[in-house]
């Protein structure tokens, strides 16, 4: 804006129309050009504040310290009503009951962390030297033929007392049989398996015979009648069958029953024998069994043909 300075009067002017004018002129432009510079001036002035209103870069450089939000971070926070909605979440958060319940859990683990066996039994470890390290109550493998096992591989329960001196051991093997052994006073039994009734009848329907070697001149009476032997899962021993032609007396066995089929204590057993020679009349015969298994046959009543038909008959529990 070019501002001009109107001519100012000399003492010699002389008050003349033109000359007033001139002045006048000369100040209507100033006022003109001011007017356009000040309406220019408002239109930049304008232009700045919307630019800058419109800049949201911070172009002064304001942080959060200096406006008091220095420990506020620049994230979404939760409304009153989220935060209600968390609070109340018994899902996600445990009660009071719940948390001294947990708390105050066992903390004894009876399996290993993924459920199956804590301890394993390998062919070449001890069932009666590993289980009594482990007190209280936990879950067992076994492999095939472990050491004091019950033969089978088997998985099992074992509970002990503090002392390990005490405890009982059940198992399970892959044909679901059951078998179990005890300690008491740090004295072990053997496995005993334990029976069903279905499983019962099934092994007293299906024996095995076993046929002894006879000894001291005896023989079988028949060949449907060979003495044979068995025992069933009750641990019965069963003998029957029918002889002939051997020695007669005190420590002459006739045959000799093997180990697990001989008796706890010896007995005797009176049978039928051949009334051949004595008129008809029905003879006897008097037999003993020793635990060394011995079979022997004393003495007969037939004194005519006293080893002609011997026969057996008889059972009794095995040791």
């Amino acid at each position: 804006m070019d501002i001009q300075k109107p001519r100012s009067f000399r003492t010699t002017d002389r008050a003349h129309a033109d000359l007033f004018n001139q002045v006048i002129d000369q100040l209507n432009a100033n006022d003109e050009s001011i007017a356009q510079f000040a309406a220019e001036a408002e239109q930049r002035s304008t232009a700045y504040t919307d630019a800058h209103i419109s800049n949201k870069g911070n172009p002064h450089g304001v942080t959060k310290s200096q406006v008091g939000l220095g420990e506020v971070i620049n994230k979404r926070q939760a409304t009153k009503d989220e935060f209600d909605l968390h609070h109340n979440d018994q899902t996600r958060h445990v009660t009071e009951d719940e948390r001294n319940k947990w708390n105050g859990s066992q903390i004894f683990n009876i399996t290993g962390d993924n459920g199956q066996a804590k301890v394993y039994i390998s062919a070449e470890d001890d069932f009666q030297t590993i289980l009594p390290q482990y007190t209280g109550l936990i879950h067992f493998t076994a492999a095939s033929g472990a050491i004091n096992g019950p033969g089978a591989a088997v998985r099992g329960i074992w509970t002990c007392n503090a002392l390990g001196n005490y405890g009982q051991a059940i198992a399970f093997d892959n044909a679901n049989r059951t078998y179990r052994k005890t300690i008491a006073g740090g004295n072990w039994t053997d496995w005993t398996e334990l029976i069903s009734a279905e499983s019962l009848e099934a092994k007293l329907a299906n024996l095995t015979w076993h046929f002894p070697t006879l000894l001291n001149e005896w023989v079988n009476y028949a060949d449907s009648t060979k003495v044979r032997y068995t025992k069933d899962a009750t641990g019965t021993v069963f003998v029957e069958g029918a002889i002939a032609k051997g020695k007669i007396g005190f420590n002459i066995p006739a045959f000799v029953l093997p180990k697990g089929y001989r008796p706890s204590r010896a007995f005797q057993f009176v049978g039928v024998a051949s009334q051949l020679g004595m008129s008809n009349t029905p003879q006897y015969h008097r037999l003993q069994v020793s635990v060394d298994g011995n079979v022997v046959i004393e003495n007969c009543s037939n004194t005519v043909n006293p080893n002609e038909y011997i026969s057996l008959g008889f059972s009794f529990k095995a040791a």
